[in-house]
Order: C-alpha cells, then structure tokens, then sequence
C-alpha cells in the first residue's frame, strides 16, 4: 500500500490479536537471525476456544534450527503483546521503530494488512464484535491520524522483509 494513498472506510473485521495467532508468526531465529516461523501444531485433544493452546513448532528455513513448545494443557504459559512471539518469546520479525520510539509490530502478513487497512482509512466503523478485537485495543498513537503517513511507510517496509525471503 502506498503511504499516500488511504481508503476512505475501514470496518473492524472482527478479529483479536489471538485469531492472527492460529496463523504462522513470523519471528527472528535465535540461531541465525533469519526469518523464522513458529506455527500451531494442533492436537486431537480439545484444548479450549483458541488454538493458542496448541503446541507450536519453531522452525527455521535458513539455518534449519527447530524447537517445539509443548502448550498451555503442560503448564508452559504463553506471554501476549510488547512484539515479542508470545510462545516462545522471540522478537517478532515484523517489528519496527515508528513515531518518536515507538514500536510498530505484527505477527504475519493479515496482522499487517489489518493495521494497514485501519490507519489509512480516514473512517473507521466499529464491526459486530464487541471491545476484545484487535483494532478496539490499538494503542492511542497508532490511532492518532497525524501518524497516518509514519505507520503506513513503516508497514510498507515490514512488509518488503516478507518478500525478500521465504521462511
């Protein structure tokens, strides 16, 4: 998306910051430093709503590296928010400084386009979900349009990583 071009109305698709989660996160390998994914390996046992207590796989298409966490059912919490993979507490590999030290960050590609959709709609309409959606919670600043043109440049770039190299 062009930081200079904005749609005119963005509708809060609905989604929490868990749903982004049952996708494939991208992060930074802690072995090499390369893009890395961690995804859900689910389970044929029931673990809940979300599939964020599912095991997840770590695995590097650079180096190779592989690491499995468990889940939640065997006592291994996950950890949420401050752009850090919230598994195994890698930094995400979509991160960036934005707006006076800020950091902009997102999980994979849809976490991506949803904030992208967000920050350059010029009106912004609730959805049919309640206060625990993804876009209800963005911080202030990334709300604030004076910022608009900031984040967006800033999105364009996370997203040029992504296209660099496969994971």
């Amino acid at each position: 998306m062009d930081a200079d071009r904005s749609s005119s109305r963005f509708t809060d698709p609905g989604v929490s910051l868990y749903a982004l989660a049952e996708q494939p996160i991208q992060v930074v390998c802690p072995s090499c430093r390369d893009r890395a994914e961690v995804a859900p390996r689910p389970t044929e046992e029931p673990r809940g709503r979300y599939s964020t207590a599912w095991p997840r796989r770590l695995v590097c298409g650079g180096c190779g590296h592989v690491r499995d966490w468990p889940g939640d059912a065997t006592g291994f919490a996950s950890h949420w928010g401050c752009g850090l993979d919230p598994f195994f507490h890698l930094p995400l590999w979509l991160r960036a400084d934005c707006c006076g030290g800020r950091t902009l960050w997102a999980f994979n590609q849809p976490h991506l386009d949803i904030l992208a959709g967000y920050v350059g709609a010029h009106l912004r309409e609730r959805g049919p979900v309640g206060g625990q959606t993804l876009v209800a919670r963005l911080p202030t600043w990334l709300k604030s349009a004076s910022n608009r043109a900031e984040i967006l440049r800033t999105i364009d770039r996370l997203r040029a990583t992504l296209a660099s190299k496969p994971a």
